[in-house]
């Protein structure tokens, strides 16, 4: 990989991958550090993509997994909080996007995966299986279970 590929390859996702870090950390100080993270191991990583696709959901994976280890941590088990900064839609206004970022935020993380990945990045639920390595039916069964508790706490 040449520097102008990866630098296009930064370019190209580091929004995207930023805003699944918040996502899932709810932390936005450290989402930055997150990203550069999964960039660093993309930088170092030797392996040769077939696609656009297949690179894209590589760097989504491994976007997912550190920001699991760092919620994993010791000191930040006892601590999240999801910054209002944090931006997703234009349509949707100000008392809305916080409804559904508290109601977001309550839900576990493999469900609040899901839900952001398909109604935030557009990704079919075969495409979301295949990201995350599970069946389209546990996919498609998340999806439903995350819509009914987010039904229940925004009620």
């Amino acid at each position: 990989m040449t520097d102008e590929e990866f630098i296009s390859d930064v370019e190209q996702y580091k929004n995207m991958l930023f805003r699944l870090a918040c996502n899932n950390t709810g932390d936005i100080s450290c989402c930055d550090d997150i990203v550069q993270d999964v960039f660093l191991k993309y930088l170092k990583c030797r392996k040769s993509f077939p696609n656009e696709e297949s690179k894209k959901y590589w760097l989504i994976r491994v976007t997912i997994n550190k920001c699991r280890d760092h919620t994993s941590l010791f000191w930040n088990k006892r601590r999240r909080e999801f910054d209002s900064n944090a931006e997703y839609r234009e349509d949707v206004t100000a008392d809305e996007k916080i409804a559904l970022r508290e109601a977001l935020k309550k839900l576990p993380p493999k469900y609040r995966d899901v839900v952001f990945l398909y109604y935030y990045e557009g990704y079919t639920t075969s495409q979301i299986a295949s990201i995350l390595k599970v069946s389209t039916s546990a996919i498609t069964s998340r999806l439903q279970r995350a819509r009914e508790m987010l039904k229940k706490y925004l009620e």
